[in-house]
C-alpha cells in the first residue's frame, strides 16, 4: 500500500514524479538554481562560451552547479589561451549538508512540476477538428511538444491528426502551410537561413529552412520576420531543414482522396488567405534586401555571433543584374538607418 503524500520525504516526491515528469531533470536543476542563487553560465564562463551548456540536460547542469556551490571544482589554463576551463571533482552526497541540500531541490522540483501540473489541467484544450489560422499553430504547437526534435515522427504525428481530420482540413492545413512558406521568402531571412545552415542555403534549402521555421512554432516564426537576428535565441537541429513538412497536408488529402492537394488548390482564396495571415506579421525593415558578408554582420549581429563558424561570405549570384541592384539597395537603406554621427566645431558647439 502506497504511502500517503504527506508522509513522503521530498526526495521520496520527487522520485516518485520524475520518471515521466522530469525525465530530463530541469525541474530540479530550476530548484537548485533558487536554493543556491547561481547559475551555471554565469559560474562557467569558458565553457558557456564554446557551446557545452546549449544543448545540456538538467541531470548535467545539476553537476556543474553542485560542484561550485559545494567547492569541488578545480581550474586549469587553456594552453596558449588566457582562459581557465573547469575540472569538476565528485561531490560528497553523503553529508548532512548535501542531504540538507538534495532535500530542499527535491521539494522545490516537487513542487514545479505540481504547479505546471496544475496549469496544463486548467489549460485542456477540446481536440481540434478544423484546421483555420489559429489551429494551425495549436496543431503544430501540439505536435511540438509530442514529438520534439524528431521531424519524422512529427510528419507522422501531423498526417494521422490530419487524416483523422477529413480531406478539407487536410486541404486546409496545405494551403496555410504554403501561405506561410510564402510570406517568409524574404532575402533578409534567406541570409538569415545561410548563416545557420551547415553549408550554405540554396533556392530549395531555403524552402525547407521555412518549413523547419513554421515547425518551431507562431512565436519563433512571427519574431524571425520582425527581427530576423532574433533567430540567435534558436536551436539549430537537423541542419535546420524539414522538406517533408511542406508536403504533410498533401499525404494526408491523397490518402483520404486519391488525389493532390496541389491540384485543388483554389488560387483565388489563396490570394485572399495570404492577405489574412499576413495581417499577423510585422516584417523588420530591410528584410527584402540581400546583404554580403560585413553588411550583414551588422544587420544580423547576434545571429553570426552566434554561429562562428559561418564564414563570412554570402553565396548571392552577383552576375545577376537584379541581384547586384538589391544588393546596392540594401546598403543604400542601412546607411539611411544608420545612426547619424554629430559633428563639433571648433568651438566644441554641436552643429
Amino acid at each position: 500500500m502506497e504511502r500517503h503524500e504527506e508522509m513522503l520525504s521530498p526526495e521520496e516526491q520527487y522520485a516518485q514524479l520524475a520518471p515521466t515528469l522530469d525525465t530530463d531533470g530541469f525541474s530540479l536543476y530550476a530548484a537548485a538554481e533558487e536554493v543556491t542563487g547561481l547559475k551555471v553560465y554565469e559560474e562557467f564562463p569558458y565553457e558557456d562560451n564554446r557551446g557545452m551548456f546549449e544543448l545540456a540536460d538538467g541531470h548535467t547542469l545539476l553537476r556543474y552547479l553542485e560542484a561550485a556551490y559545494f567547492g569541488t571544482v578545480t581550474w586549469e589554463i587553456v594552453p596558449g589561451t588566457p582562459y581557465e576551463r573547469a575540472i569538476l571533482g565528485e561531490v560528497d552526497k553523503t553529508t548532512p549538508e548535501y542531504r540538507a541540500f538534495y532535500q530542499k531541490i527535491c521539494a522545490g522540483a516537487a513542487a514545479h512540476i505540481k504547479k505546471r501540473i496544475g496549469k496544463e489541467t486548467q489549460n485542456v484544450k477540446e481536440p481540434i477538428s478544423e484546421i483555420n489560422k489559429e489551429s494551425f499553430w495549436d496543431l503544430i504547437h501540439d505536435a511540438k511538444i509530442a514529438c520534439g526534435q524528431d521531424m519524422d515522427v512529427m510528419l507522422a504525428y501531423l498526417k494521422d491528426r490530419l487524416v483523422s481530420m477529413g480531406p478539407t482540413q487536410a486541404q486546409n492545413f496545405h494551403d496555410i502551410i504554403h501561405a506561410y512558406e510564402d510570406l517568409a521568402d524574404k532575402f533578409g531571412l534567406w541570409d538569415a537561413a545561410g548563416i545557420m545552415k551547415e553549408y550554405g542555403c540554396s533556392d530549395d534549402g531555403f524552402i525547407d529552412f521555412r518549413a523547419w521555421l513554421i515547425a518551431q512554432g507562431r512565436d519563433v516564426y512571427l519574431s524571425a520576420l520582425a527581427d530576423p537576428d532574433s533567430l540567435a535565441e534558436v536551436i539549430p537541429y537537423g541542419d535546420c531543414c524539414f522538406e517533408t513538412l511542406s508536403y504533410v497536408g498533401d499525404y494526408a488529402y491523397e490518402q483520404l482522396t486519391g488525389k493532390s492537394a496541389y491540384d485543388q488548390t483554389d488560387w483565388a482564396r489563396y490570394e485572399t488567405l495570404l492577405a489574412e495571415l499576413e495581417q499577423d506579421i510585422v516584417y523588420k525593415g530591410g528584410i527584402e534586401f540581400p546583404r554580403e558578408g560585413p553588411e550583414l554582420k551588422q544587420y544580423l549581429p547576434r545571429l553570426c555571433a552566434a554561429h562562428p563558424g559561418w564564414d563570412g561570405k554570402t553565396r548571392w549570384n552577383v552576375q545577376q543584374k537584379e541581384m547586384r541592384d538589391l544588393i546596392r539597395a540594401g546598403k543604400a537603406y542601412d546607411q539611411r538607418q544608420a545612426p547619424k554621427k554629430k559633428h563639433r566645431s571648433h568651438g566644441g558647439e554641436t552643429r
